[in-house]
């Protein structure tokens, strides 16, 4: 595994976008996995991938290091200073900082872009607008969001060996991820949570003996295969949580 500072250029006009990575094969991997799939963060370099097409693209190692998050953003940031790809003339590079991937949070435009991106697809140029998704829709996607990055599912869509890197890569980019949000802090950060009040604590024991009474029935509806979770949720009037645990729950002891 290599580890070190990277350039993708368009061989038609000498753009590029510079970038640094633990593992340098994986992330010319997921880039052009996701220029492919039109899901790029990054909406210079996947404009120009649309525009010019794959095969003008290649990839390249200006420099390998250790592989240290520091020293990664240490050496990426010394070429973002002399080779300044984040000038429009020059290169795709989003933001001039070494930063671990160009994303909305450090667009230059932020507002502008965001405000753009309401209009293109707000109102009747979404696709889903006054139209809602089926019961049954609903209920194959969250079936099949279950498992979901485990190690057996990467395992599962793209083998042993390439299933094991992804399952990887996938728990490493999580761990490094920023703890907050950096566009949206959260507003009750550093406050004091204070005495939960007598009117919340009633509602919570109200709920648990109204589960208890339910909960035998439920079970035996659940069982029998039925009912979906949306509709179980509508008779009980219980939400999807509560549902899920109990299939959960039957599922671990065998009984469905």
């Amino acid at each position: 595994m290599k580890s070190g500072i990277y350039k993708i250029t368009n061989l038609v006009n000498g753009k590029f976008y510079i970038g640094s990575a633990k593992d340098l094969d994986w992330r010319w991997i997921i880039h052009r996995r996701n220029l492919r799939a039109k899901s790029h963060c990054n909406p210079k370099l996947q404009h120009s991938w649309d525009f010019h097409g794959e095969d003008k693209f290649i990839f390249s190692i200006l420099e390998e290091t250790l592989p240290s998050q520091q020293i990664l953003f240490e050496r990426e940031q010394f070429y973002l200073d002399n080779l300044k790809p984040y000038i429009r003339e020059i290169g795709y590079n989003i933001g001039s900082t070494a930063s671990g991937g160009d994303n909305i949070t450090h667009h230059p435009n932020r507002n502008g872009f965001i405000e753009k991106m309401k209009i293109i697809n707000g109102g009747e140029n979404n696709g889903m607008f006054g139209k809602i998704h089926s019961e049954e829709t609903i209920e194959k996607q969250k079936n099949k969001a279950e498992g979901r990055y485990t190690l057996e599912w990467f395992i599962d869509r793209y083998g042993i060996r390439e299933g094991k890197k992804q399952f990887r890569y996938r728990n490493r980019m999580l761990s490094e991820r920023p703890k907050e949000c950096l566009s949206h802090p959260s507003p009750k950060k550093g406050l004091k949570i204070g005495n939960m009040s007598d009117e919340s604590k009633q509602k919570i024991s109200d709920t648990k003996k109204r589960m208890e009474k339910i909960k035998p029935q439920l079970i035996s509806d659940i069982k029998s295969g039925q009912y979906t979770r949306l509709q179980l949720c509508e008779k009980y009037c219980i939400g999807e949580t509560a549902v899920k645990y109990y299939k959960k729950k039957l599922r671990e002891e065998n009984k469905i």
